[in-house]
C-alpha cells in the first residue's frame, strides 16, 4: 500500500506512558499519517472516539483505571465502535491476555518494546482488509 494513502487515516494511541505514545507517534509519522490522536487512559480513550472518527486503535493493556481489555470490550459492546479496527501494543506478552484481546476481535497484537518494521506490517495488514478485492 503507498505510503501516501495512510494521510486520510486517523489514528488514537491510547498508552499512559508519554514516551511510547511519542515513539510510536514517530513511526506513524515517518509512514505518512497526518492525523495522530492521543489518549493517556481508556477514559480519555471513549469520551474522544465519541467525539472524532478514527480509523485505528492503538491501545496499551496495563493503564490505571481502566485497562486496554476492559476499553475493548467496551469498544465491542458498542454499535458505534464495533467495528473499529484495534491493534493492541503491550508489554504483555502472557497466552492469557493475548487469547482474551484476539477473543474480543482485535486486529493484531504487538509486544513492547515496539519496533517501527513490525508496526508498518501490522497496519498495512489491517488497512490491507479494507482494499476491494481485485477479483470482483
Amino acid at each position: 500500500m503507498p505510503i501516501s494513502l495512510y494521510k486520510d487515516k486517523a489514528i488514537l494511541i491510547v498508552d499512559d506512558n508519554k514516551l511510547v505514545r511519542k515513539i510510536i507517534s514517530k513511526y506513524l509519522d515517518s509512514m505518512g499519517f497526518e492525523e495522530v490522536f492521543f489518549a493517556e487512559n481508556a477514559t480519555e480513550a471513549l469520551t474522544f472516539l465519541k467525539q472524532h472518527q478514527v480509523d485505528l486503535l492503538l491501545t496499551d493493556i496495563h493503564m490505571p483505571i481502566v485497562s486496554g481489555l476492559t476499553l475493548l470490550k467496551t469498544i465491542r459492546n458498542s454499535a458505534a465502535f464495533k467495528q473499529l479496527k484495534v491493534l493492541v501494543i503491550s508489554s504483555e506478552n502472557g497466552l492469557e491476555y493475548i487469547k482474551s484481546a484476539i477473543t474480543m476481535g482485535i486486529s493484531g497484537y504487538l509486544i513492547k518494546p515496539i519496533q517501527q518494521a513490525d508496526l508498518q506490517k501490522k497496519i498495512e495488514a489491517v488497512f490491507k482488509q479494507e482494499e476491494p478485492s481485485q477479483d470482483s
